[in-house]
């Protein structure tokens, strides 16, 4: 993934006054742990302000008329909308729930600088507690390496 593109879009979400926290691999690699990924995961407070405020920051970044679908009634309807930006490599998952497990309200984020943007990323409790029931081998690492690394019994 280009940093710099991904500066661009962190400067962007932040100049909109967008409401969001990083997750998943990006913020374990903000975290100090390797991970290696091809998506950045957005977790969005659902209000249609801020869905519409997170369109202009993509506009911004992507003249792309994709991005007309991202929409409050997508993102309510589904709880996930998906964007590849054209010409890049990596897609956007941008997420107002996941189930009833997690929405936006139920999310601890810390300052951290990305690309030199300050960005809220997921703290390790809450990504450990978002990826603890996880299937998936690699989310099940991050768990292992989270909690040794942050001293996290249970989250």
């Amino acid at each position: 993934m280009d940093p710099a593109i991904l500066g661009q879009v962190f400067r962007a979400l932040n100049a909109e006054g967008v409401r969001y926290v990083v997750f998943g691999g990006i913020a374990v690699g903000a975290l100090g742990l390797s991970r290696a990924t091809r998506d950045l995961d957005l977790f969005l407070d659902p209000a249609p302000e801020n869905v519409g405020a997170t369109r202009r920051a993509l506009e911004r970044v992507f003249s792309d008329p994709a991005l007309a679908e991202i929409t409050p009634a997508a993102l309510r309807d589904y709880g996930l909308v998906r964007y590849g930006p054209p010409d890049h490599d990596f897609v956007i998952d941008l997420t107002t729930r996941i189930g009833e497990a997690f929405a936006y309200a139920d999310l601890e984020a810390t300052p951290v600088e990305l690309f030199g943007v300050a960005v809220p990323i997921a703290s390790p409790r809450t990504l450990v507690r978002m990826k603890r029931e996880s299937p998936r081998p690699q989310d099940q690492a991050d768990v292992l390496r989270l909690r040794e690394r942050f001293g996290i019994e249970d989250a």
